[in-house]
């Protein structure tokens, strides 16, 4: 599997720079005028689709008791060789490699 999930460096690094911006924007009083340009979506619903995440038991989480079961969120980079990967909140190190 590719370590960036299949999306370059170069692409998603300034997509999560934008989204970041987007969103300190937002946090800041008066710091947002609204989108630019933004897409228009009829007949919308919230719906959820799979991404890549990881399972198993966790240790050294802080908000999942120790050696209790888990889901991540949605993985950014993966490097099975290194044994890591990380979501948009953390680091992950799965110690025995990935099962499967």
């Amino acid at each position: 599997m590719d370590k960036w999930l299949g999306t370059s460096p170069s692409v998603i690094i300034p997509r999560l720079q934008s989204l970041l911006a987007d969103l300190q924007g937002l946090s800041s009083p008066g710091g947002f005028d609204g989108p630019v340009n933004p897409v228009t979506i009829r007949n919308c619903m919230l719906v959820q689709r799979s991404v890549p995440c990881l399972i198993g038991e966790m240790s050294g989480h802080p908000h999942i008791k120790e050696g209790s079961p888990g889901v991540t969120s949605e993985l950014f980079y993966l490097d099975q060789k290194r044994k890591i990967g990380r979501t948009l909140s953390r680091w992950y190190y799965f110690d025995h490699g990935l099962i499967g």
